[in-house]
């Protein structure tokens, strides 16, 4: 019988490989949406044309993670190791990089697409066009998972390795902070990053200019976030919980979270109730095992359904115009208008 992630991450000793099949990591890890283009400050609006729930791609397996630019959606497939494009408008699917070896998080940063390897441990770049080549940003990080951005510099955290990393421009990298138990989902704004710590059970904040880590919140491990966003005002997170869905937010200065939206979402096992978050500064964006992909005002109020009866909803990014989401359950990707 197969162990939920978490449990093992739990368990395991930094360092030591732990076995991990593409259900237990999409099931139980952290995904994260790193949106390149949110058509705001003066960028160009989105070209997504989705005025309904509509299928941009198909034939994966487990797309765990997503990613923006202005023009295409960009997402990695665990299962079958291909990291793959399709433009936000509509058209054929672009493969980027095939057969990779776990791909897991990504994010775009100009013409230059990054991503994590979890089974090879590397971190990787190439143009987000496609076509090659191929860099190695850093090697040996052991579980590599989850990637962002923020002022000319990409953050990645390690299941195996247990350390969050930095590279700028995609040069030599170098460790920020490093643990006996892993470091999981990874978020930034312009000014600060955060991540989530196993080990001491938080949120951390790490603030850019100087270089300081700092708790923005502890939790207990029952409800340790599985997922983080951020528009720079506020951290949105989720939580493991298999029973329960809550979306919850903590200003990025520090204070007291705030329940966004909770709901029952019944027991089946290990497998967590949500998927994953985003927020375009408005909504937080979430998806959930029900087969639900929902929005909720940033200050509270009652959600709103926006595509029901997915195939189990996951990995979500939202630009200007529309909301981009995965499901697990049958290898799709969607678009959706948000207003």
């Amino acid at each position: 019988m197969k162990k939920a992630l978490f449990a093992l991450l739990m368990a395991s000793a930094c360092g030591a490989r732990t076995e991990l099949g593409a259900p237990e990591l999409a099931a139980d890890g952290a995904a994260s949406s790193d949106s390149g283009d949110s058509g705001k400050d003066g960028q160009p609006p989105s070209p997504c044309v989705a005025t309904q729930p509509t299928l941009l791609a198909s034939g994966g397996k487990e797309i765990q993670f997503m990613a923006l630019d202005h023009y295409d959606v960009y997402w990695s497939d665990f299962a079958t190791g291909n990291v793959s494009a399709v433009p936000k408008a509509g058209g054929s699917v672009r493969l980027i990089a095939p057969g990779r070896d776990n791909p897991s998080g990504l994010v775009v940063v100009g013409p230059t697409l990054y991503w994590t390897e979890f089974g090879a441990g590397d971190v990787m770049s190439t143009d987000s066009a496609g076509g090659g080549p191929f860099d190695t940003i850093a090697s040996k990080q052991d579980g590599a998972f989850d990637i962002t951005a923020a002022s000319d510099a990409i953050y990645w955290t390690t299941v195996q390795s247990c350390s969050v990393a930095r590279s700028d421009d995609g040069g030599k990298y170098h460790v920020l902070v490093h643990a006996k138990q892993p470091f999981t989902a990874i978020t930034s704004a312009d000014d600060h990053v955060f991540w989530v710590s196993i080990e001491d059970k938080i949120i951390a904040r790490y603030d850019v200019g100087s270089g300081n880590v700092s708790t923005l919140l502890s939790v207990d491990a029952l409800d340790l976030p599985a997922t983080l966003a951020t528009d720079g005002k506020n951290v949105y997170y989720g939580g493991i919980s298999p029973k329960e869905l809550v979306v919850s937010a903590i200003p990025v200065v520090g204070g007291d979270p705030v329940a966004l939206f909770t709901e029952d979402c019944g027991d089946s096992g290990a497998t967590r109730c949500i998927g994953d978050v985003a927020t375009d500064g408005d909504f937080v964006y979430f998806t959930s095992r029900t087969g639900d992909v929902r929005k909720v005002p940033t200050s509270g109020g009652p959600p709103i359904t926006i595509a029901t009866g997915q195939a189990r909803p996951f990995a979500v990014t939202v630009d200007d115009r529309c909301v981009y989401w995965s499901n697990l359950g049958d290898g799709t990707v969607w678009a959706a208008p948000v207003k």
